[in-house]
């Protein structure tokens, strides 16, 4: 299938498009209309019987500003990404703690 390249546009097409922007609804029925598709409420999916639901990812608040310094220092001077580096230190410092 061949790719149209310098198309002209179509003037009308552009301003209805301009038009339909700077109308504005009059009355409040479409107004309310427009509300209503904007509160839409999702629901969680349902979790599978035998299942926990477990988080993908976590907030880290650190009270120890120079474990983070440290962190940060190794994974440029190594060239980590922090999130890979910060994976493997959890890895490793866990498995030393079950170790106790």
């Amino acid at each position: 299938m061949a790719l149209a390249r310098n198309k002209k546009p179509d003037a009308s097409a552009i301003a209805a498009f301009g038009a339909a922007a700077e109308a504005r609804p009059d009355d409040a029925a479409a107004a309310a209309a427009a509300q209503a598709r904007t509160t839409k409420v999702t629901k969680p999916s349902p979790v599978n019987a035998g299942e926990e639901q477990r988080p993908k990812s976590s907030l880290v608040r650190w009270t120890d500003e120079d474990l983070r310094d440290r962190l940060i220092d190794y994974s440029k001077r190594e060239r980590y990404s922090l999130q890979h580096l910060m994976i493997e230190a959890l890895k490793i410092g866990l498995d030393q703690i079950e170790k106790r």
